[in-house]
């Protein structure tokens, strides 16, 4: 293979990996059960976007979670009934920590603010 057509080869492959990050940036996941990590728990943090006390439903934007292979992104995760959601609104910041079901869905088991 050309130098010129290895550069070419490379150039593409960056490109595309450039637009893959970038379309998945803020990506709002709802079936989050398929995506990398081996790991059934894991913790993070985030600021909160909305939350919905009848549905134990958040939706929120959390920082990168290595343990997962978690970007950071815009999701919405149910809770399970052991967090007080009463104790939450639009635009707090938490750190919170995911389990993951029987189901393989991703569930917060307990969040606290962030102080």
């Amino acid at each position: 293979m050309s130098v010129r057509k290895l550069t070419v080869l490379i150039v593409g492959l960056l490109i595309q990996a450039a637009a893959y990050g970038a379309s998945h940036q803020g990506h709002n996941m709802h079936d989050h059960s398929m995506m990398g990590g081996d790991a059934n728990q894991a913790m993070g943090s985030g600021v909160l976007h909305q939350v919905d006390a009848d549905k134990k439903m958040v939706n929120l934007t959390h920082q990168p979670i290595p343990t997962l292979n978690w970007p950071e992104m815009t999701m919405d995760l149910p809770v399970t009934k052991r967090v007080d959601l009463t104790r939450f609104k639009a635009g707090d910041q938490v750190h919170f920590t995911l389990k993951k079901g029987r189901d393989n869905h991703f569930r917060i088991i307990s969040m606290e603010p962030h102080q």
